[in-house]
């Protein structure tokens, strides 16, 4: 016996190991429970947890109907959630608490920043949370700008060293600007004190977002009034120190007729950048992207390159890197009369990949993307074509084929509305994804679902393929459950568990059954391995985690 698993001890440290399913809920009605607390749970942001699962942040008005606070959980591969049921608090200060964002920071941890009244008006905190719901800097949040008058809608982005970039707008010269600051990892401001300016030309700068340059610093772009009362679009590199790099105030990425808004960014993998945004330089709202180098010198096309076109309005525009120096670009379309997703990816040329003017993925409105690890992406959406809101999603390869199928699959369906759905990759071509939803009929929750690269919960495959043995979910926390295969001609077996020197913890004889519950009671988090068998053959053994 103790030879016997000795060998399978030498398969784990081979690298050898079994497919494992988790604890999500495979049923899209069902879904995952992030947070089921009082009042309304809204704004839903997530990031991948480096690890296989995701950290889920929300604004929450459990605590009063009125002024909001901020939450946080993280959700393990397996589904589980790992911190303080309905989520840990972030920040419940007597003021209210919105516009969270959020960046993943390394090793399971997290920094979320939000726009915050305690002082009066809107100013700036953030704080980090470690990789097991610990709260590491100031109680409530460390201050990033508490200026007079408002700063507003703040976006973040790791720096890569455990710490963040921030940036926001500013309206304490009388008109919105753009500033920015970097937080190291045990929570100090690092440059100038409020910020260092990144425009402050005439008229409002607004909606800025921002990503790395690969060296500590950060790209940003927004939407900008100074020129003819339209809104164009204007990018600027501030290095690791906060020194702006490139022409004072940004250098123009589109200033064509018309509204530019709503701008993306993502790296292009030569230390600048690609930048969507919609444009109304024509009748209606269309698509452009535009890539500048580390110089700051645009690359494609004056003004933009051309995504989608197409009659009626396309907006909601969303990005992801296509992992080769490209993008692929999401929206919402109307040229049919009716909100419909559509998709294209624009290579590092600058030359559009799939159909002219796009790929459409089904009926529906406010589409966040994802990279999906192959090079093309996963999308989702929410759909009210049948009355109340529904969430859906589809994958897409690098060549604009879809991967599950001709129709979107459901992700989110249970009774009422299903809002804002926002979605991560797990890195092994897998997705997490995140929403509002009023299910209950009374205040919105936070959900969460989890697909596998083909499409299917894992639990649903477990269930439909023809394997002797299986259980779920592995890794675990409380209980799993081991099946027989149906069509297996057995009425009495053995599960037996056995630790890492073979020593058995657990052993249960089953009759006429294909199923056993396992509770690990006193077992120590860690490894185990298992054996379903009777008294003349082996049906089946791996190996079991158990994980807090």
């Amino acid at each position: 016996m103790i030879n016997k698993y000795k060998f399978y001890i030498l398969l784990l440290f081979l690298g050898l190991h079994l497919t494992v399913f988790s604890q999500w809920n495979y049923n899209p009605s069902i879904n995952t429970p992030v947070s089921t607390s009082s009042n309304d749970q809204q704004d839903v942001r997530i990031v991948t947890d480096s690890k296989g699962g995701a950290i889920i942040t929300w604004v929450d008005f459990r605590n009063n109907i009125s002024l909001a606070d901020i939450f946080v959980q993280r959700v393990n591969a397996a589904g589980y959630p790992l911190w303080t049921s309905n989520g840990k608090a972030i920040c419940t200060n007597a003021a209210d608490q919105t516009a969270v964002s959020i960046a993943e920071a390394g090793n399971g941890s997290a920094i979320l920043v939000w726009q915050d009244w305690r002082n009066g008006n809107r100013d700036i905190y953030t704080q980090k949370v470690d990789s097991s719901g610990n709260i590491l800097w100031t109680a409530n949040g460390v201050a990033v700008c508490v200026k007079s008058y408002n700063q507003s809608s703040p976006k973040i982005i790791s720096d890569a060293l455990g710490g963040a970039i921030v940036v926001w707008e500013d309206s304490s010269a009388g008109s919105w600007d753009i500033y920015a600051q970097r937080i190291s990892n045990t929570g100090i401001t690092m440059w100038t004190t409020n910020g260092v300016i990144i425009c402050n030309a005439a008229d409002s700068q607004i909606n800025p977002k921002i990503d790395l340059d690969g060296n500590g610093g950060g790209i940003i772009t927004w939407q900008d009034k100074r020129n003819t009362g339209d809104y164009n679009i204007y990018t600027q590199h501030i290095n690791a120190s906060g020194v702006v790099q490139w022409t004072a105030n940004g250098v123009v990425i589109c200033n064509a007729v018309g509204n530019q808004t709503n701008p993306k960014i993502e790296p292009n993998g030569s230390g600048g950048a690609i930048i969507g945004w919609q444009d109304k330089r024509g009748v209606d709202y269309d698509i452009y992207v535009q890539s500048i180098n580390a110089s700051g010198i645009v690359q494609w096309t004056a003004n933009g390159v051309p995504v989608c076109t197409a009659t009626g309005s396309q907006s909601a525009v969303d990005m992801t890197s296509d992992g080769v120096n490209g993008v692929i670009v999401s929206w919402k379309d109307l040229r049919s009369g009716k909100p419909v997703i559509y998709a294209s990816m624009i290579n590092s040329s600058g030359t559009v990949q799939w159909s002219s003017n796009g790929l459409a993925l089904g009926n529906g409105s406010n589409p966040n993307i994802a990279g999906n690890s192959a090079g093309g992406a996963i999308i989702t959406w929410q759909d009210s074509t049948s009355g109340t809101s529904n969430v859906y999603a589809q994958n897409i390869s690098s060549s604009g084929t879809k991967q599950w199928g001709a129709t979107a699959i459901d992700v989110g369906t249970a009774v009422d509305d299903q809002l804002g759905p926002k979605n991560v990759a797990t890195g092994n071509g897998g997705v997490i994804f995140a929403w509002q939803d009023y299910r209950n009929g009374n205040n919105f929750d936070v959900y969460a679902h989890h697909l596998a690269p083909n499409g299917t919960s894992g639990i649903a495959d477990l269930l439909n393929q023809n394997k002797t043995v299986s259980c779920f979910p592995n890794p675990f926390n409380l209980q799993t459950t081991f099946f027989i295969n149906t069509q297996i001609p057995i009425e009495q077996w053995t599960l037996t568990i056995y630790d890492m020197v073979g020593k058995t913890v657990f052993s249960k004889t089953v009759a006429n059954s294909k199923s056993v519950t396992f509770s690990r009671n006193n077992l120590s988090t860690g490894i185990y391995f298992y054996e379903i068998s009777n008294q003349t053959k082996v049906f089946g053994n791996g190996k079991l985690s158990i994980t807090d």
